[in-house]
């Protein structure tokens, strides 16, 4: 069983590495962005094609979980475009109870529905009986919050991946978007209802109301969940 986890990983990984992160960054590389925020940023896989847009000056990249934060440092700290924060980000200020799990990159503020299916494939593939290996308090921020410490007049790219913590991540932008200064978000969507109180629909329903259409969906191969590309349109 242990080695049939390491391949289920490694072909994930070379998915990921040559074939679904190529098709973002191709599309990517013909929009004009310079200013990006990486939120879930894990180990910097988004980091390691976002280097390649020319045309960014800075990327803010956000990591919640301090050993994969370490890691991350460790890899883009001499880059000084990438500005580098062990932060949580949500829909308000406060603590919250952050679940690190058996594969870390699945780590989320979000509780795991235990009558998933996918749940239950994804625990068999693991060899994990229970996929949290451990719950902490983490305190959070917003991107509003954020954006005004640090004087940010606009984001151009607005990537979200955070398992299931979306729609909050969303929320605690508002006051950006009601502002018209997020051009682009990538934003990853979940089919697989693996977590509780989560909704695809509301985050398509709140992006829709705020004015962004889809310009591109990546469907991740032989996985439940997709990378949709929006555009801020100014309504007629």
């Amino acid at each position: 069983m242990h080695y049939f986890k390491l391949i289920i990983l490694y072909l994930l990984d070379l998915i990921r590495n040559r074939i679904h992160q190529p098709k973002i960054l191709n599309y990517l590389l013909k929009l004009d962005i310079k200013i990006a925020f990486d939120i879930g940023a894990h180990e910097g896989e988004t980091l390691e094609y976002f280097q390649k847009i020319k045309s960014i000056n800075k990327i803010y990249s956000f990591e919640p979980q301090i050993k994969i934060y370490k890691k991350l440092y460790e890899k883009f700290n001499s880059n000084n475009k990438i500005i580098l924060n062990n932060l949580a980000l949500s829909n308000n200020i406060e603590d919250k109870v952050f679940f690190i799990n058996a594969l870390s990159s699945t780590s989320s503020f979000s509780l795991l529905d235990e009558t998933s299916l996918w749940l239950k494939i994804k625990n068999m593939i693991l060899n994990e009986k229970d996929s949290i290996k451990e719950s902490i308090s983490l305190k959070t921020s917003t991107i509003d919050h954020y954006v005004n410490e640090h004087n940010i007049d606009k984001i151009d790219l607005l990537k979200i991946d955070t398992e299931g913590h979306e729609f909050e991540v969303l929320m605690g932008a508002q006051n950006i978007i009601n502002k018209n200064k997020v051009k682009y978000i990538l934003i990853e969507l979940h089919s697989s209802k693996m977590y509780k109180n989560y909704s695809k629909i509301k985050i398509e329903e709140f992006l829709k109301i705020n004015n962004f259409i889809i310009l591109k969906s990546f469907k991740f191969p032989f996985h439940t969940f997709v990378d949709n590309l929006y555009e801020y349109k100014i309504p007629n």
